[in-house]
């Protein structure tokens, strides 16, 4: 038992290392460095050699007591700075799938809206010249790159109308959808109980999906937090957080549509419903069962795995 708990200590020691002392330390040294450099000389390194043989040659920073008490300060700041980077994350998780009903989210949204329709626009009018390239004074090969272009420019905006401010949103929206009219099911009501008659596998493969997108919105949160220090750095950061965000909430949202799509079957006979003919026909079954009873409400660190949390939950599309 004690090698077990010495074990659990360990990985969870390593744990807090590698996602709140390492990139908070990071970014409190940024800190420390902007401060003394300022705007005006940041990348003098003159400057931050002369500062730091000041620092060694003071007598107290040789001092066993100084020494510890400031390396205990610089962990201690830099967890605050994770788990306040952690904190955003999870804020801005919640914010990627809000639904758009008020501002600045309604704003968001319109705006999207407006530039998707503009754009779907121009790429109508780029087939229809290139369908008579003659009759427009243009080259074929000329307007067919005017098509491939506005294709590319509306593929950025999404693939469709967008029903939601953000593109995770979006991608989330869009299986609560699938779900809801293919399958028949509350997303919200079903999941914790779909989630007890999965494999390992697939439970494992949702974890890691679940992970890598809290990982991608720390990215995000260290990118703004860097803003206020190099707007390069986290301009750059943020770039880098937005890819990975939007990767992560589809491989999510796959493995979500994937698992309802091949165990609702096991649900429903674990319930003992009968078997239906028409999927959607078994799914508004489970979802009829489940409802004659109160739902627990759950949450992250109960001991119940939920991949979906965040982002919980998955609106329904009339919303």
């Amino acid at each position: 038992m004690s090698g077990f708990l010495a074990e659990l200590g360990t990985k969870i020691a390593d744990r807090w290392v590698n996602l709140l002392v390492l990139p908070g330390l990071l970014w409190t040294a940024a800190l420390a460095v902007g401060l003394r450099l300022g705007q005006e000389h940041p990348f003098d390194v003159a400057r931050s050699r002369m500062w730091l043989d000041q620092i060694a040659a003071q007598r107290t920073s040789h001092d066993t007591a100084t020494v510890l008490l400031a390396a205990a300060a610089i962990l201690l700041a830099s967890a605050a700075a994770g788990l306040a980077a952690s904190a955003l994350g999870g804020l801005l998780q919640r914010l990627w799938t809000l639904p758009g009903d008020l501002p600045p989210a309604a704003w968001l949204l319109r705006f999207r809206q407006r530039h998707w329709k503009r754009a779907t626009t121009q790429l109508k009018t780029a087939i229809a010249r290139a369908a008579h390239p003659d009759h427009n004074h243009h080259e074929p090969a000329q307007a067919a790159r005017r098509v491939r272009r506005a294709q590319r420019r509306r593929a950025r905006l999404g693939p469709a109308w967008p029903p939601r401010p953000t593109r995770v949103g979006d991608r989330f929206h869009a299986a609560a959808t699938r779900i809801r009219e293919h399958n028949g099911l509350d997303l919200n009501l079903v999941w914790p109980r779909l989630w007890t008659v999965l494999p390992d596998t697939l439970r494992g493969d949702l974890t890691a999906a679940q992970d890598a997108y809290a990982a991608a919105a720390r990215l995000a949160a260290w990118g703004v937090l860097y803003l206020g220090l190099a707007a390069l750095v986290g301009i750059t950061v943020l770039l880098t957080a937005v890819v990975r965000v939007r990767g992560s909430a589809d491989v999510l949202a796959d493995l979500v549509e994937t698992a309802v799509d091949l165990y609702t079957k096991d649900l429903a006979a674990t319930l003992d419903l009968p078997a239906a003919s028409e999927v959607a026909g078994l799914g508004q079954a489970v979802s009829e069962r489940l409802r004659a009873t109160p739902a627990p409400h759950y949450q992250p660190g109960t001991g119940v795995p939920a991949p979906l949390l965040p982002p919980p939950p998955m609106a329904p599309a009339g919303d």
